[in-house]
């Protein structure tokens, strides 16, 4: 199951075709265009690459060759359209109920298991480390202040209890002394924010971007009993158009990136298809696919985003939900 849709509707067609041949969205037919269009104007097809040939037809490039180019790009995006969500599920991971899939699919949730468990204890282990040194912090302090006469009741660490250990813990870490234990701060908060982007060890997929999307559709709307899958195309129809349009922006931006990612992996497989024999040449093939890299990783950011988004238009249209079922509102939350 992937990422539930709150596109509306009843959008025109006019709308339609506006959003799918937008400018942000033909970004990636562009670039598999023009990087298909330098390989071939270099040569690369027959011999090893040409710069001069390539700067010599790009400056004495007509204006049907640009309009070619812009068919070219325009083909590329209505083709690379209709295949957005096969290609978002590909990137989740999900990859079909053959053996070859399963087999494949196996081991990357068996690595991402074992990676949100080494999280959990990379996480608690600088977390016990900063009350640890805290606890010493606090101690040495006390030691000071008995040596000096100004020791205060409640100074003594072994008297506290949770809710008083917590807050002294902040009152040093809003202290100079807080700069001893900024390693701890900055280790533990950056293993939860990545533990936040996995769901329940039962439900962990194979890929990152699968990850971060499945830990929203089991969390979104959950607290109110509400399941985001099945809720979505309801929200789709209720909600404002502003909230709409604030989630149409966040999935756009999560399928440009997807879309790049893809082009970029397919620029991939160009070059090298066109550079194998050429040496060095090969070398190049390294562009696309850190493009290909940067974007799925910007894809999983975007899937974050795209998460946000869809939580908030829950909380703030969920009693129009009600109403619009004729079902009456929850007593609490």
């Amino acid at each position: 199951m992937t990422a539930p849709s709150f596109t509306n509707s009843t959008l025109t067609i006019s709308d339609r075709i506006g959003r799918y041949f937008s400018i942000v969205s033909m970004l990636p037919a562009l670039f598999l265009a023009l990087w298909t269009y330098a390989l071939l104007a270099s040569g690369a097809w027959s011999n090893a690459p040409d710069l001069k040939s390539l700067t010599a037809r790009t400056n004495h490039l007509s204006p049907a060759g640009v309009a070619w180019l812009m068919v070219a790009t325009l083909l590329v995006a209505l083709f690379l359209h209709p295949f957005s969500f096969a290609m978002t599920q590909l990137l989740e991971g999900y990859w079909g109920s053959s053996s070859v899939a399963i087999g494949a699919m196996k081991p990357r949730i068996i690595h991402h298991r074992k990676r949100q468990r080494q999280l959990q204890e990379r996480s608690d282990q600088h977390y016990d480390a900063l009350r640890q040194r805290s606890n010493q912090l606090s101690e040495k302090k006390l030691m000071e202040d008995k040596q000096e006469g100004a020791a205060r009741d409640g100074d003594d660490p072994d008297e506290w209890n949770g809710e008083e250990s917590e807050r002294k813990l902040i009152g040093i870490l809003d202290s100079k002394l807080g700069d001893q234990l900024m390693v701890h701060v900055v280790s533990h908060e950056a293993a939860r924010r990545r533990l936040k982007r996995y769901p329940e060890e039962n439900r962990v997929m194979p890929t990152r971007l699968g990850n971060a999307l499945r830990r929203f559709e089991d969390a979104a709307g959950s607290q109110y009993g509400l399941n985001a899958i099945l809720t979505a195309p309801h929200f789709s129809l209720i909600a404002p158009d502003r909230h709409t349009q604030y989630l149409r922006d966040s999935r756009q931006q999560m399928d440009t990136t997807i879309s790049l990612c893809t082009v970029s992996f397919l620029a991939t497989i160009i070059a090298v298809v066109f550079l194998l024999t050429d040496g060095l040449w090969l070398l190049v093939a390294l562009v696309p696919y850190a493009l290909a890299y940067v974007a799925y990783r910007g894809a999983v950011a975007a899937a974050d985003e795209y998460a946000t988004a869809v939580t908030t238009v829950i909380d703030l249209n969920r009693f129009q939900l009600y109403e619009s079922l004729r079902i009456d509102a929850p007593r609490d939350t």
